[in-house]
């Protein structure tokens, strides 16, 4: 900072004197380099470097004159100086360094138990804390992440907005469904075709295994145990998860209209005000200032005309068929996968295909018939099963 210093320029105004041009002299001949000089009756005014000043300053003691300092570069915001570029630099650096991470990560619309469960899984993913935006992993992978791992959601949301980064679950829609009442001795076969991924069994034993490519009506687990030429019927119970693909078609208009929630505002409602239709949540207040009124959030739903192309049909009509698809499958299904193959747009539709990697289970309960149990007899159909 010192060395910089003393390179700047500085203006030194000398009353004529009969010694002056003996003292200018003086100074060429100790190398002081003298710009810009301007000769006058009253003065004689030059420029040059401060770093001359402890030079100047003793030949002037010498030689009897006097002068003033006029310091040329007081008021120059940005000085030709590396620690003035060195600053500017890192002024610029820090905001683009810090433009490169996700600082905040939230959890927007959900429970509270959802959210403690959502934010285990984000810690899993390294999702938790401030994370580089080049080293996130694509969106895509982690809503299946999460998905596989919390089987009551249909979808999550996943939105962005600077460093920060939100999550807005959505639960799967409830099915009611007849508790099976029957104590019927059966065995679980493959209602549709896929790769067997995992079991949950609370009876019987496996006939294939994970992995295992398996045909609709196929035997996945079986409850009679052969011991010897004794045939135990004890019968077989639980859930055989497998994945398999389907494909959908649509076919929709190029421009479209939709609804969409706007921003979220607050509002102060006073205690005998009506509540307004687009209330969406109430603020907790202090006890005494919540006799007086409240605090709510309000969202207005915003009609939104869309123009479809191939990332729109990606990030609005895939989530949309997701959702579609889930509702009319079993509980605790999963679609872990889209891929979108192709879309074609013309003048006023779009079509296109996807495909769904779907992970449901596909065990179904049959009897145990006296067919079987005759059949069962000659042949062991537990071999090569394994017990869960």
């Amino acid at each position: 900072m010192k060395k910089s210093r003393d390179y700047r320029m500085i203006e030194i105004c000398i009353k004529r004197t009969k010694k002056v041009e003996a003292f200018l002299n003086a100074l060429t001949k100790n190398n002081i380099i003298l710009r810009n000089l301007r000769l006058s009756e009253e003065e004689v005014r030059f420029e040059t470097i401060r770093k001359h000043l402890k030079t100047i300053r003793r030949l002037r003691y010498q030689y009897g004159v006097t002068f003033h300092i006029e310091s040329l570069d007081d008021n120059q915001i940005l000085r030709k100086e590396w620690t003035v570029f060195a600053g500017i630099l890192i002024l610029l650096f820090i905001p683009f360094f810090f433009s490169q991470w996700i600082w905040q990560v939230s959890i927007d619309n959900a429970t509270p138990e959802q959210e403690d469960e959502l934010s285990e899984t984000l810690h899993d993913l390294n999702l938790d804390g401030p994370i580089m935006k080049k080293g996130k992993p694509d969106d895509s992978v982690i809503r299946q992440y999460i998905l596989s791992k919390h089987r009551d959601l249909s979808w999550v949301h996943i939105h962005r907005k600077g460093s920060k980064m939100s999550f807005e679950p959505l639960n799967a829609p409830a099915v009611d469904q007849e508790e099976e009442k029957s104590s019927m001795k059966g065995e679980l076969y493959a209602n549709k075709s896929g790769v067997i991924t995992h079991f949950n069994l609370q009876r019987g034993e496996r006939v294939v295994d994970e992995n295992d490519a398996v045909k609709k009506g196929d035997l996945l687990v079986t409850g009679i145990l052969k011991q010897g030429e004794k045939a135990i019927y004890y019968g077989a119970d639980g859930e055989v998860y497998a994945d398999y693909w389907i494909e959908s078609t649509f076919t929709m208009p190029k421009k479209i209209t939709y609804g969409t929630m706007g921003e979220k505002t607050y509002h102060f409602r006073w205690a005998n005000e009506k509540k307004s239709p687009n209330e969406w949540k109430v603020v907790n207040l202090p006890k005494w200032l919540s006799s007086i009124g409240e605090v709510s959030i309000e969202q207005e739903q915003i009609d939104k005309k869309v123009t479809l192309d191939k990332n729109a049909v990606e990030d609005m009509i895939v989530p949309l068929l997701h959702q579609k698809y889930l509702r009319d499958l079993p509980p605790k299904t999963v679609i872990k996968k889209e891929k979108l193959l192709y879309v074609t747009i013309d003048n006023d539709t779009v079509k296109g295909k996807v495909l769904f990697l779907i992970n449901e289970n596909i065990a179904v309960k049959s009897a145990i018939t006296k067919e079987i149990e005759n059949d069962r007899t000659t042949t062991d159909p537990t071999q090569n099963a394994r017990s869960e």
